[in-house]
């Protein structure tokens, strides 16, 4: 009896946490979900613009893409809201969506070249403070309104948010010109030593945009997703553009090149018939600030090895002398893109170079006193550059075409 009793006191017991217990009282459902891919912010004269990529998982699913473009509706669906702030725009989006914003997959940020001009400090703010939100995504600069490029449809991508992931990081890895730039990295450029950074751009070349799937039946689109440009930024703000030219000799000043490829005069220096093509596959820069009072030199060794891909001049690369020729000639190509660089970003007085960083590694004492005044600093900055070029292969063939077709011609 007495045992019955325990027992049950024990289940009475335990039947009472049971209803105590709170269970999941803020879980949400996956379809209460908007996921978006890719996000576009906007300054206007009233506050901040921000539009959403949103997935349609239903489109994915029945197929649009892999083989199949145009044949089923567009995977994502992209709009619009506005506001005083960015999350009051982002919380106004309840108004006209059924399902609440998720950021957590989101791929890239756009930002206008408007937006970018006014301070980029209430995009890094939002971003860093919204526990949902990743910095480990893309940040790209349009100039004009970003949404179109939201709006517009890979050929061979489903989610063009993924797209233009893909395409940065691509870049990056097998061209080395324009470098894929995460939120927390711009972050960390913009507050260091130097105070500047670059982004980007995105644009889309050719007309109209193609925003419709059965756009996407043609074989060859009306318009396209490109990369284009460097932006400069002094802290937050954009002061300016690099071109594809100097962004790459950015990229041997920060030693950021991984594989590139350029043409260079193989001939007759003003014959622009006369071009080889050099591929990169393997490069080195060493920055060494030197100090001689208030005189700060900058010495940049640069060693670089690649291959040649093409060759238009009747030249026989078994020959020593030639290989030694050309590699003069692409050292002489090589100093002509650093020069462009550093002649540009000294004119906006931006450091994105990493000099910076070296002369604080170098005489931390120096830069203490240096630092006040870095911008002037770097302005007068007298950089010798020390650049040496090796070609490791010539291809399958060590005379060019036209060498053979000058032979047969004799």
């Amino acid at each position: 009896m007495i045992r019955t009793i325990r027992s049950g006191s024990l289940a009475a017991a335990c039947l009472s946490l049971v209803i105590l217990l709170s269970g999941c009282w803020d879980r949400t459902e996956l379809n209460e979900l908007a996921i978006t891919s890719a996000t576009s912010f906007d300054k206007t004269d009233t506050g901040w613009t921000v539009t959403y990529q949103v997935i349609i998982p239903s489109a994915i699913s029945s197929g649009y893409g892999g083989g199949a473009a145009g044949s089923g509706g567009a995977p994502t669906t992209v709009y619009t809201t506005s506001g005083k702030t960015i999350r009051e725009a982002v919380s106004r989006s309840v108004l006209e969506s059924p399902r609440q914003l998720y950021f957590a997959h989101n791929r890239v940020l756009v930002v206008s070249d408007r937006a970018a001009r006014s301070g980029m400090n209430a995009i890094l703010d939002v971003y860093f403070r919204q526990p949902e939100a990743r910095e480990t995504v893309n940040i790209l600069i349009a100039e004009g309104d970003p949404s179109r490029m939201l709006r517009q449809l890979f050929a061979m991508e489903r989610i063009s948010g993924e797209g233009l992931q893909a395409l940065i990081a691509k870049e990056s890895r097998i061209d080395s010109i324009l470098p894929a730039v995460k939120v927390y990295e711009f972050a960390m450029n913009i507050v260091g030593d130097a105070r500047s950074g670059v982004l980007p751009e995105i644009y889309i070349g050719g007309s109209p945009d193609v925003n419709g799937t059965d756009q996407l039946a043609e074989t060859n689109l009306a318009s396209r997703l490109k990369l284009g440009r460097l932006a400069l930024f002094k802290a937050d703000r954009m002061v300016g553009w690099l071109s594809q030219r100097e962004a790459l000799g950015v990229a041997f000043l920060a030693n950021r090149v991984k594989f590139a490829t350029f043409s260079f005069p193989c001939g007759d220096r003003n014959n622009q018939s006369q071009l080889g093509t050099f591929r990169i596959t393997k490069s080195s820069t060493k920055l060494t600030p030197r100090l001689d009072g208030d005189r700060l030199t900058m010495d940049v060794r640069i060693r670089t090895e690649g291959a040649l891909e093409e060759m238009n001049c009747a030249l026989d690369l078994l020959e020593p002398s030639v290989l030694h020729q050309l590699e003069a000639r692409l050292k002489e190509e090589v100093d002509r893109i650093v020069d462009d660089a550093l002649a540009a970003v000294k004119a906006q007085k931006t450091d994105v170079l990493g000099f910076a960083d070296a002369v604080h590694r170098h005489d931390p004492k120096s830069w203490e006193r240096l630092k006040k005044n870095w911008d002037g600093q770097f302005a007068k900055i007298v950089v010798k550059t020390d650049a040496k070029v090796k070609i490791e292969r010539v291809g399958v063939s060590t005379k060019s075409f036209k060498k053979l077709e000058e032979k047969n011609t004799e």
